[in-house]
């Protein structure tokens, strides 16, 4: 029997009739995204610092063309925790700061113009965030004024101290909880898709348990035309084929690999249906039935869309083993929007 290769076709119209699901997936993980960035923002907001921005001018030495190109965002930085500056600003602070602790408060930023330094100094008090942008900021117009490369360093914007903006909700986290629950339905599907234990087609029965496939039938019927067509058509083959069986086998035994489910729903439908005489059909009960009835054979439900090769394969040549032979497959509950995305019905 064949067991290689991908039905790309089969895979397409397994990502068709599951979209509705990885949409819901993919809202799902947004919602999921936006609660857990809601959470942080709570948390956050428990120990919600305050900010102070002080925008400074630095006019360099004439001549000084190396200086401006020397000292940028991680220049400063650096240059901002060092003795020169940091160093003086713990003169004026005293022992009741920590350096390590003052170093952790404190960043600059060079955001477009070399000459535009910007402080930031983060904190849980608002009078420790004020006393340490003072000290830095004297500190800072005093390295200036001691630098050969600079002529001076001087205020120019110092904004109020304010506590910092926590947002409870952002497109960015709603987004990406959104893609990776999405691009995780998708793995999924293919992945349950590629393991090849899922039968979608009557070829997979062939393909999979080695006997011929007498036919489907559908889950539910459909009124457009172009779904009705490939019911009708299927309906007609598996009466034929049924009839065919009938005619060389006077018993039919129906197995499953669901305690008789499946195989008892199956013959229910061609009871209901009248496709063919059910008095040649059973259902084989694995339980009670050990011994073969003569003029037998065996013909396995298998349903669509489930988790069902191993199993099915599994009572098949359990059968085989007991002197029974299963002469074919049915594909039983077929989802008809799959099947004409399959078959390329317009």
């Amino acid at each position: 029997m064949e067991k290689t290769g991908i039905d790309s076709r089969a895979l397409f119209a397994t990502y068709m009739i599951t979209l509705p699901r990885l949409l819901i997936l993919t809202m799902a993980g947004a919602v999921l995204g936006s609660g857990l960035s809601l959470i942080v923002a709570l948390l956050q907001m428990q120990e919600r610092c305050y900010v102070s921005e002080t925008e400074y001018y630095i006019k360099f030495a004439a001549g000084a063309l190396e200086a401006k190109h020397h000292y940028n965002d991680f220049t400063w930085n650096d240059v901002l925790v060092s003795d020169s500056i940091l160093g003086r600003a713990m003169e004026q602070l005293g022992d009741q700061y920590d350096r390590s602790q003052v170093q952790n408060m404190i960043t600059a930023d060079i955001l477009s113009d070399v000459r535009y330094l910007t402080i930031t100094v983060r904190g849980l008090e608002f009078a420790q965030v004020e006393e340490i942008k003072n000290a830095i900021g004297t500190a800072l117009e005093s390295f200036g004024e001691t630098k050969d490369e600079f002529d001076q360093i001087y205020k120019i914007d110092d904004l109020e101290i304010v506590q910092e903006d926590v947002p409870f909700f952002t497109w960015r986290a709603a987004f990406l909880g959104g893609l990776l629950a999405g691009l995780l339905g998708i793995f999924l599907t293919a992945f349950r898709f590629c393991m090849g234990s899922v039968i979608y087609t009557k070829r997979d029965i062939t393909r999979y348990t080695g006997v011929p496939a007498y036919g489907m039938t559908f889950v539910a019927r459909y009124k457009k035309n172009k779904f009705q067509t490939i019911q009708n058509r299927q309906r007609k083959m598996l009466c034929e084929n049924l009839q065919m069986l009938v005619e060389a086998h006077s018993k039919i035994m129906l197995i499953d690999a669901s305690d008789g489910e499946e195989a008892m729903a199956f013959l229910e439908e061609i009871q209901n249906l009248g496709i063919a005489d059910s008095a040649h059909f059973q259902v084989y009960n694995t339980k009670k039935s050990r011994v073969m009835q003569q003029n037998a054979v065996f013909l396995a439900v298998i349903p669509f869309g489930k988790t069902y090769r191993e199993r099915i394969i599994d009572e098949i040549e359990n059968v085989q083993l007991q002197g029974g032979k299963t002469v074919g497959g049915i594909l039983t509950k077929a989802d008809a929007l799959w099947t004409g995305i399959y078959y390329g019905l317009k």
